[in-house]
């Protein structure tokens, strides 16, 4: 019985103790709860920038991919050992130079011998031609005469093709790559020697969605920068525009002709192209600080006033976006012309709450910012 009872007496004790602090504890909070509704609201300060109307310049850019205009690897067209080298690799050369000569001595004494023969089928020709006037042989043999002669004539002609083959000669100007033929090495036909690139005039390949692709025509100006980290670029125009589009990336490839002679462009070159399709754009523009990405839906927050006086308040508005350009970005749909955004310090904001336009310099919104190095 006494252990019942001290056991009555310990859990009573515990209950007690409980209740004791739950009160505490739901008057605490309670009094937390009073003093945030009764708190003046969190304002934060923000910048804002007018959504207005900007002329941007109707343009295309992407990149390409230089080629020479002419380029081929030389190969040999015949076998043979390289009995001659008289080209160092990356030089300039004239179309028609002699590259590689390959020995040629027993083509040498067959084109004597084919000659010979010639010379013997050629008089045996003509003395039967003499013979037939008179009657002397019959029309077959004259015939013989003649298909033997022209077949020694075949002999020479192949004979003198393949010595001609065996001098290497440039197809046309342009620059050298590097040499991949060594002085006495045994050549098999196609048999590689150099690689000869015209680099005087180079085509750009640049590819352009099938969006795009209506706007596109020829004779529209392209602007290539030379990819060197300066602003140098070289203009040309659209000459020729792919007649199909890719299954896989729904582009055509576009195509422009420059000219290079500083051969600041080097075929295999990474480049931006940029064409000038028509007038400028009239679009609705924002800095993209102001814009709030998210997987759910891109938004702004427009600066209202607010239900007091000299006050205001941030709206979270969707918007969906066009193209970037610089600084700003493009708004299709979800603002107006002359309504006020948080251009810095979006980030921060949750509808509905107050805000304080601050009075802090803003930095200057560019369509096409120039950043200096430091």
């Amino acid at each position: 019985m006494n252990n019942a009872k001290s056991i009555g007496i310990a859990v009573a004790s515990l209950v007690g103790i409980f209740l004791i602090v739950a009160g505490v504890k739901t008057g605490q909070i309670m009094a937390m709860v009073s003093a945030g509704e009764s708190a003046p609201p969190v304002t934060e300060t923000v910048s804002t920038f007018t959504a207005e109307m900007q002329s941007w310049p109707n343009s295309y850019t992407a990149m390409g991919t230089v080629e020479a205009s002419e380029g081929i690897v030389i190969a040999a067209e015949v076998a043979g050992k390289v009995k001659e080298i008289r080209f160092k690799s990356g030089e300039q050369v004239k179309k028609g130079t002699v590259l590689l000569v390959q020995e040629s001595g027993n083509e040498q004494a067959q084109l004597s011998a084919a000659d010979a023969r010639l010379r013997l089928a050629k008089s045996n020709y003509d003395r039967l031609v003499e013979l037939r006037k008179r009657n002397t042989v019959s029309q077959s043999e004259l015939d013989a005469a003649l298909q033997q002669m022209e077949s020694a004539q075949g002999d020479v002609n192949d004979l003198k093709t393949t010595l001609e083959k065996k001098i290497v000669r440039a197809p046309f100007d342009g620059r050298l790559g590097i040499r991949k033929v060594d002085l006495g090495q045994d050549l098999q036909v196609g048999g590689e020697l150099v690689s000869l690139q015209a680099t005087n005039t180079v085509r750009v390949n640049f590819p352009v969605p099938q969006f795009w692709l209506v706007q596109m025509t020829r004779g529209l100006p392209v602007d290539v920068n030379v990819g060197d980290g300066s602003d140098k670029t070289i203009s040309g125009e659209i000459t020729a525009i792919g007649a199909e589009i890719s299954p896989v990336t729904r582009n055509a490839i576009v195509q422009s002709y420059l000219q290079n002679e500083n051969n600041l462009l080097i075929p295999g070159m990474a480049v931006e192209t940029k064409v000038t399709l028509s007038n400028p754009q009239e679009v609705l523009a924002v800095p993209s600080t102001a814009v709030i990405y998210a997987p759910f839906g891109d938004t702004v927050f427009v600066i209202e006033p607010g239900e007091a006086a000299g006050s205001f308040k941030a709206r979270q508005q969707f918007v969906r976006l066009g193209k970037a350009r610089g600084d700003f970005v493009e708004i299709v749909d979800g603002l107006k012309p002359g309504e006020v955004v948080a251009s810095a310090g979006a980030f921060k904001l949750l509808n509905g709450q107050a805000v304080t336009v601050g009075s802090l310099p803003t930095p200057e919104y560019k369509l096409a910012p120039t950043p200096e190095d430091s």
